[in-house]
């Protein structure tokens, strides 16, 4: 246990230090991909909680996955962002989905997993709404750490975002690219915490845990 507080605490140090340099808010509210390129065993699902921090936003929701089979899951959040856009924050509400699919699995002659995310999230924020759509290329690699489950996989990929929306808050509609990093820790056989740092236009970071049932 206390080597998860001290993860959780370097995470959250690491994220108020990016924060802390962050430009004026850019009409950008993009979030955390929070999962590896491995599929989701069939009917098994994952709940969790997950906050990003991004440039003068805070993004708090909890998310659930869905193992549909043939290497393919779909996941839903909702929640809040509080949006830094002048004298006093504004509060949006958060709701998303994606879908993904495994497209390679880690075996003898292949070293890594891969999968594609198709994702949806908006934010209604007075009235108005900032939404975007994403497509994310994901790559992990997981390294058991005992025979009983306990597992750690570090991912990493590459993602597209096309930002749009009716909001007054919303800079352009734009398509942007960001690369992303992360680790997924199971510490035991129902509970893991995850952690990612995104860059591209902006720069954000975020952690989470789940568990799994």
């Amino acid at each position: 246990m206390k080597k998860i507080i001290i993860v959780l605490s370097f995470s959250v140090l690491a994220m108020s230090a990016v924060r802390a340099d962050a430009d004026p808010f850019k009409g950008i509210l993009t979030q955390n991909e929070f999962t590896t390129a491995e599929s989701i065993d069939p009917g098994m699902t994952q709940t969790g909680i997950h906050f990003t921090l991004g440039d003068n936003y805070r993004s708090y929701y909890p998310a659930f996955r869905y193992g549909l089979g043939a290497f393919f899951e779909v996941g839903v959040k909702f929640g809040v962002t509080t949006v830094d856009v002048g004298p006093e924050d504004k509060l949006a509400t958060l709701v998303g989905v994606d879908m993904k699919y495994q497209l390679v699995k880690e075996t003898e002659g292949i070293p890594i997993d891969m999968a594609v995310d198709l994702g949806f999230d908006t934010h209604i924020i007075n009235g108005g709404n900032l939404s975007e759509l994403t497509f994310a290329t994901i790559f992990s690699k997981g390294f058991p750490l005992t025979e009983r489950g306990y597992k750690f996989t570090p991912y990493a990929g590459i993602e597209m975002s096309s930002t749009y929306g009716s909001s007054l808050y919303l800079a352009s509609n734009e398509t942007n690219v960001y690369v992303f990093g992360g680790m997924e820790w199971k510490i035991s056989q129902k509970f893991m915490i995850v952690a990612e740092i995104k860059a591209g236009d902006i720069i954000l970071g975020g952690a989470g845990i789940r568990f799994e049932y």
